[in-house]
């Protein structure tokens, strides 16, 4: 997907092909602003904000100056910044510019991914695969999860504890 040119297309009044946008980097601005907030709903809605800003100034974004994944992030780390202090009792002020940098986003290459996904796909039973996708990179909750699989969220918890140290130790 050729992000400039989604963009240009966008800006040419193709606004449908936004969504394009939104389902490449949806799930993992959720978790991104759910990791920064420490709230789920929290997340969700400055995600939404975000991806809401940045379609309202996407004629600012330079793509000789930044990919959109890294924009878009940058824009939801903002927000959750300004919700950070505007609830200053969640969090002291002055420590969250520490904060944000511990939790930006890592972004791996290609080939990492796709070892990492060859890693997950071989987990067994192949649901630990599934939830592993499904909380990470879909951003589903442990209650979503209890729900697709008809079973408690302690047994997803269960399930996520054992798929991560299988996976850990696929990774070692």
């Amino acid at each position: 997907m050729n992000e400039e040119k989604i963009v240009t297309q966008i800006l040419k009044g193709d606004t449908d092909a936004y969504r394009l946008l939104v389902d490449r980097y949806q799930a993992g601005l959720i978790i991104h602003c759910e990791n920064i907030l420490k709230d789920r709903e929290d997340g969700e809605d400055i995600a939404q904000e975000a991806f809401i800003k940045a379609f309202r100034s996407l004629s600012n974004f330079s793509a000789e100056k930044a990919k959109f994944s890294t924009w878009i992030y940058r824009i939801a780390t903002n927000l959750c910044i300004d919700l950070l202090r505007k609830n200053k009792s969640k969090v002291v002020v002055d420590d969250i510019q520490s904060h944000m940098e511990a939790m930006q986003p890592s972004h791996i290459d290609e080939e990492e991914k796709q070892f990492l996904q060859k890693m997950i796909n071989e987990l067994e039973p192949p649901k630990y695969g599934e939830l592993i996708k499904a909380y990470f990179w879909e951003g589903k909750s442990y209650k979503e999860l209890a729900a697709t699989y008809g079973t408690s969220t302690n047994t997803i918890g269960t399930w996520m504890s054992r798929a991560k140290v299988q996976l850990k130790e696929k990774l070692s």
